[in-house]
């Protein structure tokens, strides 16, 4: 393995991860672009309906109903916006792995409405394009697994340089669970496939992780990656 210090070029396995990303930036926009605005439209002229039928007595008995699918539009809406906003790739190349951090803590504690305690020193400003990819990737699942599973209103995160390398941890003190083997085969994965794919992506770019866990003692995510690859 090259020192992280030096900046080759990209293996073939590196090359997938960016080229998985681009892919996953256009299924994103082919979303925004198809469904969204059709459900925006749709809601739109169900609001439309809604109006005219106040003004017309014979079919209030409407309402109820066309109110329920009306709800049912709005919320598909919203869950499809966040999705959105969670996978959209937060233009990695041009900014710097810090900004990326900071921007997804921001959206997570302001989608979430939850608390997320960030802790940032020495992280490089030139960092290889598939290590920002895996380090965005890592703390948004953790910070998802944490809000899902755990159980907690607080995540501690903390993504820091040293030398060659940077590490990155997110803690939590939630319910805990089982820690599974990741090493296993990916069949067997079925049930901890974010986790998997977390260990895979460290794999990906030569680092290493590391997964504590236990049923009421919290969750704790310990991830080192070199600058370069």
């Amino acid at each position: 393995m090259m020192k992280p210090s030096q900046e080759p070029a990209s293996s073939p396995s590196l090359s997938i991860l960016t080229i998985a990303e681009q892919e996953l930036s256009r299924i994103i926009l082919d979303i925004h672009d198809g469904p969204v605005q059709y459900l925006f439209t749709a809601l739109s002229l169900l609001t439309k309906i809604q109006d005219e039928i106040a003004e017309d007595e014979t079919k209030v008995d409407l309402m109820p109903d066309i109110a329920r699918v009306a709800m049912l539009l709005e919320s598909t809406l919203y869950e499809i916006k966040f999705f959105l906003g969670a996978f959209r790739p937060p233009g990695f190349q041009h900014r710097s792995l810090a900004s990326i951090i900071q921007g997804l803590v921001l959206q997570h504690e302001e989608s979430t409405r939850t608390l997320v305690d960030l802790f940032l020193e020495n992280v490089p400003e030139k960092v290889a394009l598939p290590v920002k990819i895996t380090v965005y990737r890592l703390i948004q699942e953790a910070l998802s697994n944490a809000y899902r599973h755990a159980q907690v209103d607080q995540v501690s995160v903390r993504v820091w340089g040293e030398g060659e390398w940077i590490w990155l941890e997110v803690r939590d003190q939630g319910k805990g669970f089982q820690v599974p083997d990741l090493t296993s085969p990916i069949e067997e994965q079925v049930d901890h496939i974010g986790l998997r794919g977390m260990y895979e992506r460290v794999r990906l770019v030569h680092g290493t992780f590391h997964l504590e866990s236990e049923p009421g003692k919290g969750t704790r995510i310990l991830a080192r990656v070199p600058a370069y690859v």
